[in-house]
Order: structure tokens, then sequence, then C-alpha cells
């Protein structure tokens, strides 16, 4: 487009094909080869934004310099033509405008392209440190929670090597499957339901070899959550307070039940436990465990309204609430 404008706008004044062309191509190729170099400095330095209008003045300073180069070229190609001499020395301004016109543009151009581009390594690399951080938080909140388990699960096992040996190796082989499911698995992956409704019975099966006969569960999963997936070892602290909670403040038989359900784009799973009001005080607080699975839910999902607990009766139930649509969208 700089060529075509350059070359008409000679030859339309009556100059020759031969002069319109050197003109034109001459002057075209200096500021292609200034625009370029410019380009190259930027690649390798970025001006700081204070040292705009110094950078400013030094690019319209070497526009002014290519106008001079292009005229010094021009005057020894085509020193024949005495009429395009004098038009080119009175058309220097003009040339020197158009010429500081255009480098200044190119300038301004590769700075906010330079701009654009540190703005999106800084955004990259903050997002990166805040997934770091955040994966961090999450492991932590996963350690917490593992050797209180593993320090339990031991300690049972150490009480029934002597008195029952064969279930004391049932219970290490089902602690050794619950750990093995463990290593691989990553907070910020989601797993099948399925899959993390057969850890929470490999983890069942350890608390029933703990509590004997005290200890009963029902879980229900219902059909229509045959595709809802979960972040993985999710289940693990809310069967683990429940058990907590109602094992250890009442008497004789305890039934643990935990029920999934979908429905409006959520997997809603609730877990109640027994409670005896008299001895239970469940308003003063969620324990660690429940507390550490809502900042869970809030880092993956960044929403504190997915976990709520609730009363009926002598029932302590908690509910969490899995975003399906949110999940596929993250997913797609």
């Amino acid at each position: 487009m700089l060529w075509q404008l350059n070359f008409f706008s000679i030859w339309s004044m009556g100059f020759s094909l031969q002069v319109s062309l050197t003109d034109s191509l001459v002057n075209t190729a200096l500021l292609v080869l200034a625009n370029l170099t410019i380009m190259q400095i930027f690649q390798y330095y970025q001006p700081p934004a204070s040292r705009f209008w110094f950078t400013f003045s030094v690019a319209m300073v070497f526009a002014i310099l290519l106008v001079i180069i292009a005229q010094l070229i021009l005057k020894n190609i085509l020193t024949n033509d005495k009429e395009y001499t004098i038009f080119l020395n009175k058309s220097t301004f003009i040339r020197m405008v158009f010429s500081m016109l255009m480098t200044g543009w190119i300038l301004v151009l590769n700075l906010l392209w330079n701009m654009l581009g540190r703005e999106r390594e800084t955004k990259n690399r903050r997002e990166e440190t805040m997934a770091l951080a955040r994966e961090a938080e999450l492991f932590k909140l996963r350690q917490q929670l593992q050797p209180h388990f593993l320090f339990n699960s031991l300690n049972s096992i150490n009480a029934l090597v002597v008195s029952r040996p064969q279930e004391a190796r049932r219970m290490i082989e089902q602690l050794s499957s619950f750990l093995r499911a463990t290593i691989n698995t990553r907070d910020n992956q989601l797993v099948p339901l399925t899959e993390e409704m057969e850890q929470i019975g490999r983890y069942l099966q350890i608390e029933k070899f703990r509590f004997g006969h005290r200890l009963n569960t029902v879980l229900e999963t219902d059909e229509s959550c045959a595709h809802a997936v979960i972040p993985p070892l999710l289940l693990q602290p809310l069967v683990e307070n429940a058990i907590k909670f109602g094992l250890y403040d009442t008497i004789g038989e305890v039934t643990i039940r935990m029920k999934a359900d979908c429905f409006g784009g959520y997997l809603d799973i609730s877990v109640s436990n027994p409670f005896d009001p008299q001895t239970s005080q469940v308003n003063k607080g969620t324990g660690f465990g429940l507390n550490g699975l809502q900042r869970r839910l809030y880092l993956l999902f960044g929403r504190s309204d997915l976990l709520t607990t609730s009363t009926s009766g002598n029932l302590f139930i908690t509910t969490v609430k899995i975003p399906q649509n949110y999940v596929e969208s993250n997913n797609n």
C-alpha cells in the first residue's frame, strides 16, 4: 500500500515510469528496513514507560535520517532529471512528515504489542503461582487427614494381631488397597462417582474392623448419577466425621447412611449419623474435617455454599453439592 501510494502520487505529477518506480521503491524499501529494525530492537529491548518520549524522539530522528539517506540515493541514481531533483528538494518536508508518521505509528504499535505481551506473561505467571499455591493448600489439607486415619488404623491392626490375626490380615489388605488408590490421585482431577464410592467402601471396611458390630453403613446411589464426577477423596472426611460423632457420642449400634442424587446440574451427597442431643454439641462447630472440606470445595470451585449441615430429630446431616455443569465446562 505504501509503495502504491508513493508510486501513483509521483506518476500522477507527470514524471516518467522509471522515475516513479525508482522513487517509490527506494522510499518504501528504506521504510520497511527501518520498521524491521525497530521491531528487531524491541524484540530484545523493551523500554520502560518512563522513557517513552526519549524513545519516540530517537525514532523521529531516525525517520528524518531515512529521508536524507533516500534523497542522497535518489539524487545519485536520477542525476539526469533536473525537474525531478527540484521536486525532490521541495518535497523534503512532506517526506519527513510522512516518514515520521509511519515510523511513529510502527513504534507505538510495537510498544503496545510488547506491553500486551508483558501483561500476558505476568498474568500467566500469576495464574501459575495461584494454581501452585492452591494445589499446595489442597495437598496440605489432604495430608492433615491421612496421618490421623493411618494412625487409628495401625493401632487397630496392632490390637488384632494377637487376638484375631485373620482379621488383622484382612484389615492390612484393605488398608493397602485404600492407600494404593490414593497415591496416584490429584486434587485438581475429577474421578467418577462410582470410583469414589468404591474407595469409600474400602475405607468403611477398615472402620468396620475397628468398631465391629457397632458400625452399620448404607450407601445409596441414584441411577441418574451414572456419569457424575467428584474430586477424589472428598467423601472420606464426611464419613469420618459421621463415624466420629455417631459412635463416640452414642452407645449401641449406629447406622451411617450416605445417599447420592443428581438433579439440577448438581451431584447432591448427604451423609447422616445419629447423635444424642443431650450430650452432643453440634452447634459449636463442624470440626477440622468439615472445615477442611469446605475450604477444599472453595479452592476447587470458588464457592463457599457447597457444604451445609442440618439436624432432623436425632440425625446430624451433612450435605455436599458438586456442580456438574461447572465441571463439564471446565473439562471441555
